[in-house]
């Protein structure tokens, strides 16, 4: 059930149950440790930014969520499922999840609406018809629906990502994972994307997001949670941790990414 509250963001919103739990996650590949022993929780209606440098654990941490990587240790729980649980029903518990990626993953040889409408009828049995709908109400939603029938060559980079956007949210999920999703886009089509999201996060959605836009992250994030080595250096409000980092490790990575003609030398 879902609840009907005002929120920090712009008013009126509906927030989707699905929040996340994670206690003590390991994940290894051979001897490298790549999360160590990360516990974090994201609330229903909340929205959570990951931040840090590349091979931290941020992206790992994400495709355990959604178990597309199984961990070695600890528990992850995402509304009602123990997703850790090894008798858990992947395939329920995934429903209520959406994930962005990086790379939009489109099907090449269909059509935007067909892209947004494939998995409703093979996977949630809706009616081709009905399919069509919720990928159209998806698809205007994220500024697309005059597109529907455009292919994703026809389309630029940041509108194959909308479209995975409107895909995702077309299986109606509780929370949205988001894994860079401006890191391959060109610069001009980055604040579309970004767009949609802060829409999702006024419209109550529950988030994960890894990225590295610090400003998306400033306005939008309820919380930002800093890892560095597989683990979790800091973490806050977001307007905290990103103006005024209290751990030297954060300050430092902070200080590159906010001007990157710092070279680190020092003063």
């Amino acid at each position: 059930m879902n609840d009907v509250v005002n929120n920090s963001r712009g008013g009126t919103a509906t927030i989707h149950a699905a929040g996340v739990e994670i206690k003590d996650l390991r994940k290894s590949y051979g001897a490298n440790e790549v999360l160590k022993g990360i516990s974090l929780d994201v609330a229903p209606g909340e929205v959570v930014c990951l931040i840090g440098p590349s091979g931290s654990g941020k992206s790992t941490l994400l495709r355990c969520v959604n178990l597309l990587e199984q961990p070695n240790q600890g528990s992850i729980h995402v509304g009602g499922f123990e997703a850790t649980d090894p008798d858990v029903d992947i395939d329920k518990m995934r429903r209520k999840v959406g994930m962005v990626f990086q790379q939009f993953n489109l099907f090449p040889h269909l059509d935007a609406k067909r892209n947004c409408s494939i998995a409703q009828t093979k996977v949630l049995k809706r009616s081709q018809a009905e399919a069509d709908k919720v990928s159209m109400h998806n698809l205007e939603r994220v500024g697309l629906g005059h597109l529907a029938d455009r292919f994703p060559d026809q389309l630029s980079g940041g509108q194959q990502q909308r479209v995975a956007i409107a895909r995702a949210l077309s299986m109606d999920p509780e929370l949205m994972l988001f894994d860079e999703p401006t890191s391959a886009l060109d610069p001009e089509t980055v604040g579309d994307v970004l767009s949609v999201m802060r829409n999702l996060a006024k419209e109550g959605m529950t988030m994960l997001v890894v990225t590295h836009e610090m400003g998306f992250a400033r306005e939008v994030a309820d919380r930002v949670v800093f890892m560095d080595g597989g683990v979790v250096v800091e973490e806050g409000v977001a307007e905290h941790v990103i103006s005024a980092p209290t751990q030297p490790r954060t300050k430092e990575f902070l200080r590159r990414v906010l001007d990157p003609t710092h070279i680190g030398l020092e003063e």
